[in-house]
């Protein structure tokens, strides 16, 4: 784990410096444990925000193909890898006969929604990427039309984290990694590499994350980021 200070001195009055480097000094004392139990929750976060936009997007393709009415939604928890995903906005029709794909049936995903959901957000990850995982989920659903609707979907909601604006200030910014199970053609451990910055209020904020590939934690990597 590396902290890197980042201060911008100029914002803070001379006799301030002292009171700032103390606050730095306390802020940037996270433990490792602490930085991946924030990146689960924004992954947790992801998968909500992911979830809820693709199932209001099938239930608009659902009612241009019936005859039937929006009807307001409803709430459940999800389980995933990372713990409870709570109060899932789920869309409903009036005369009940809809139910997005997307969502599991159960409480506990089947898909491995986590490691999906870092492959699609990660630094670098192509778009062919999100066809292919919203095709395998859709196919057997959708024509290629509507699945290309659901793909534009996942497409903007991804571009929109990755371009997020970000705080002009951070006391610090912790480099971390961790190996998660990542599917490809089969599932293997893969280093995922994190950026964490803590602001100057002590708030916490994932900036990004990366995914190199199977060839394990490496120099070279930690260089390119």
């Amino acid at each position: 784990m590396v902290a890197s200070p980042m201060l911008n001195n100029q914002n803070y009055q001379k006799g301030g410096e002292a009171t700032v480097k103390e606050k730095t000094k306390t802020l940037t004392k996270q433990p490792i444990e602490g930085i991946l139990n924030f990146f689960q929750q924004e992954v947790n976060n992801l998968i909500k925000n992911l979830l809820e936009k693709l199932m209001l997007e099938e239930r608009r393709i659902y009612l241009e193909e019936q005859e039937d009415y929006a009807n307001g939604f409803y709430t459940r928890d999800l389980l995933t890898k990372y713990g409870k995903v709570q109060d899932l906005k789920v869309p409903r029709v009036r005369n009940g006969g809809f139910r997005p794909a997307i969502l599991p049936e159960r409480r506990r995903a089947e898909l491995d929604l986590t490691s999906t959901v870092i492959t699609l957000y990660a630094v670098g990850v192509s778009t062919r990427k999100i066809s292919q995982f919203l095709e395998s989920i859709y196919g057997a659903y959708y024509s290629p039309q509507s699945i290309s609707r659901l793909i534009k979907v996942t497409e903007d909601e991804v571009k929109s984290w990755r371009e997020r604006a970000l705080s002009e200030e951070y006391l610090a910014i912790f480099l971390d990694g961790t190996y998660l199970s990542i599917r490809r053609n089969e599932v293997a451990k893969e280093p995922v590499y994190l950026a964490l910055g803590i602001k100057p209020d002590g708030r916490r904020e994932i900036l990004g994350f990366w995914i190199f590939g199977s060839e394990g934690e490496s120099a070279r990597n930690w260089e390119n980021l």
